[in-house]
């Protein structure tokens, strides 16, 4: 194991080489469709799972945030102001001309930032944090990555969560398409992948080193409650939300592929 900025920084490198990949595929169809106002780029559960919290006229910040697309349909929702922070400055520049055609530049905010060191000043200044598919298993340091959560959210604030549920990192795909479990549930190591980030067209490329984690369920919520954040809410998930392992919705013996959850910040 390196230290914890070696791999947030391979990490952001990686993100960057994949940005014109994702934006060739998704960015103008995007930039028509969030004119829209009833704009939603959110999974069903993960709409449900936010409305289970009351998010009008609430200031929210998204951890990881891409593109912003989803974080754009939180606002569609009624949010009054959304900063998005991610360490990829090629995603910030796409998000940003997404924001712009919204006309959303009065409500947005989108700051370029290791999730590690995001400014003391945005402490305490969100009623709710949103990390949505994908994110924790970048994370080199989850129990770190909960702190920085849990210092942006104010007291009685939420933290949402939408995420590929743990057990699925378990899996890999054969030449054949079909996913199989190839790897232990308490594996320590990190994954190392130099064969892109292409997760839309699933196309390999060779690509600057990118490295993930496997964090047990027990490990994030576990991360929380440390904190003394309550668990609200958990839902685990049957079906593909993360375009991985794809196949395994349709397996007999289907293993859980995602999870909403929601922790609340003691008042």
């Amino acid at each position: 194991m390196q230290d914890r900025k070696y791999y947030t920084e391979a990490n952001r490198i990686s993100w960057n080489e994949a940005a014109p990949r994702h934006e060739k595929r998704n960015q103008q169809k995007l930039l028509q469709d969030v004119t829209h106002t009833d704009f939603n780029a959110l999974e069903p559960e993960l709409t449900q799972t936010l409305k289970r919290i009351d998010i009008q006229g609430k200031r929210v910040a998204q951890i990881c945030c891409n593109n912003a697309k989803d974080l754009l349909s939180v606002m569609k929702m009624g949010a009054s102001y959304g900063l998005g922070i991610d360490a990829a400055s090629a995603f910030i520049e796409q998000g940003n001309e997404l924001i712009t055609a919204a006309h959303y530049q009065d409500k947005m905010e989108l700051l370029v930032s290791d999730v590690y060191d995001i400014p003391d000043q945005h402490k305490e200044q969100f009623d709710v944090v949103l990390t949505t598919v994908g994110v924790m298993s970048w994370m080199p340091d989850i129990s770190a990555f909960f702190k920085v959560i849990h210092s942006l959210i104010k007291p009685g604030g939420h933290y949402v969560v939408e995420e590929m549920h743990p057990v699925l990192l378990m899996y890999e795909t054969d030449d054949q398409s079909v996913s199989k479990p190839l790897y232990s549930y308490f594996k320590k190591d990190p994954w190392k992948d130099t064969d892109g980030l292409d997760y839309f067209g699933h196309v390999e490329y060779e690509s600057s080193p990118s490295y993930s984690f496997q964090h047990k369920m027990d490990d994030i919520l576990m991360a929380g409650i440390n904190l003394d954040m309550n668990l609200k809410y958990i839902r685990e998930i049957d079906r593909d939300i993360s375009n991985f392992c794809m196949d395994l919705e349709h397996q007999q013996a289907k293993p859980p592929l995602g999870f909403n959850m929601i922790m609340q910040k003691q008042g």
